[in-house]
């Protein structure tokens, strides 16, 4: 079983990169949130393994930035009709944070913003979850209560004006982070718009 690869970071396409280990290229599959985390293409790269082995024994490595993204992956799979393409999904549109946050408070609106994920499927992964998820012990900072859905107006706003989904997305989770729960609108816009650009 493999825990985590260690390596130069060599390659990138959209879903997949590889990381050279002592003269070895791992293929890794990768959600788009952990390819913009990822360090510049030459340095050192660290990512948390998922070993995945389908029925014709094709191995998939999917690899995560952090253990707690790899933990959320893992939790989804434990739902009957999640798949590692949908779970990859959930990784790639909602932190930790916010996938606790969506499952705890029942959010299915949140969750049916992921590709393939629809309404049934939402509340049978809430029915499912909800239980344990507060349980789960998280490395970084998760504070369920306090943590804010992201304002949905603002991101169909930058992506009106040309941003692509996901990028709308972690900018909007940025201007959040910084600026508090009780934001206004227009400051969540004026900061969120500067992370689009950047």
């Amino acid at each position: 079983m493999i825990s985590y690869i260690k390596g130069v970071f060599v390659h990138k396409d959209t879903k997949q990169v590889t990381v050279d280990v002592n003269g070895v290229g791992y293929a890794v599959d990768v959600s788009p949130r952990t390819l913009t985390d990822l360090p510049p293409i030459g340095d050192t790269v660290t990512l948390y393994i998922y070993y995945h082995q389908n029925r014709d024994n094709k191995i998939t490595l999917y690899g995560f930035i952090s253990r707690d993204a790899l933990k959320v992956f893992e939790l989804a799979l434990t739902v009957s009709g999640v798949g590692p393409t949908l779970a990859q999904n959930i990784v790639a549109r909602l932190s930790p944070a916010q996938f606790q946050r969506a499952i705890h408070s029942g959010d299915t609106a949140a969750l049916t913003r992921i590709p393939r994920l629809g309404r049934e499927l939402a509340q049978v992964m809430i029915s499912k979850l909800k239980k344990n998820i507060t349980k789960m012990a998280f490395e970084g900072e998760v504070d369920i209560e306090n943590t804010v859905s992201l304002n949905t107006e603002v991101i169909e706003l930058l992506i009106n004006l040309g941003a692509p989904e996901l990028q709308a997305e972690k900018a909007v989770e940025k201007a959040q982070k910084i600026l508090g729960p009780s934001a206004k609108r227009e400051d969540i816009v004026q900061h969120a718009l500067r992370y689009v650009q950047n």
